[in-house]
């Protein structure tokens, strides 16, 4: 079956020395696995096409029978990072890919994600300042969507933002699950913040710590995730 669709790239792994898997999250049945072979004719394409996020038109191949499926024709509609080649956008979209990569296992059309994500990609390629905020808001964002929302009810009565539960406390429970009171007051900030709106500064040591938690904080409330690798690379160029 022939199906064409709009699809995100989440990343690209070599197969042979003239193909490699891609997979992708498309808009009309979700994530996907594909063979593209670089030396067909018929193709046309080229690697750099399936950086992450990036988004792609194609035609897939489909048969029940095989994991990962064949791709006829694809082309580039959108790239975060094609414009101005920026490095710090590059490492966001390679992080965001990655969280998506690990986090997304249904192969199935869910619009509103879909659509979280191309706005994701939107921000990234928009921003022009406070742009190491993004992440961090994505992380807080794709939380809600997933099923386990960040509640922002910060106050003087409730200073402590706790992993386990989900919102802030009266009180710190521990260091493995409570942030203390300058992270917690640094983080109700990023909670009230959106894409539109992430024109504040944090100092790095707290953007640093509140990522870690964040990722700690989806290994509580799923069994999906696993190490995020481009984490180290992105902490190093934003420590600059």
């Amino acid at each position: 079956m022939l199906l064409k669709s709009e699809a995100i790239v989440l990343n690209r792994i070599k197969y042979t020395d003239n193909s490699f898997v891609v997979n992708l999250y498309t808009e009309a049945i979700g994530k996907i696995s594909v063979l593209v072979r670089t030396s067909s004719r018929k193709q046309g394409t080229k690697v750099n096409i399936f950086a992450p996020l990036n988004i792609i038109q194609t035609e897939l191949r489909l048969k029940d029978t095989r994991s990962v499926q064949g791709i006829s024709y694809c082309e580039l509609v959108k790239s975060p990072t094609a414009i101005d080649n920026d490095i710090s956008k590059i490492c966001i979209s390679q992080f965001v890919a990655e969280v998506i990569m690990k986090m997304v296992r249904e192969e199935e059309q869910n619009l509103s994600l879909y659509s979280f994500f191309k706005e994701t990609i939107a921000a990234i390629e928009t921003s022009t300042e406070n742009i190491v905020n993004l992440h961090i808001i994505f992380l807080k964002e794709f939380a809600r969507h997933l099923g386990f929302a960040m509640t922002n009810n910060y106050c003087g009565e409730t200073p402590y933002f706790n992993s386990r539960e989900g919102m802030f406390l009266p009180f710190f429970t521990s260091e493995e699950e409570s942030f203390d009171l300058q992270l917690s007051n640094a983080f109700s900030v990023i909670l009230a913040a959106s894409y539109e709106t992430n024109n504040f500064r944090i100092p790095y040591q707290y953007r640093k710590e509140i990522i870690e938690q964040m990722l700690a904080y989806y290994k509580i409330h799923t069994e999906n995730l696993t190490e995020i690798k481009s984490l180290k690379v992105l902490n190093e160029v934003f420590s600059q």
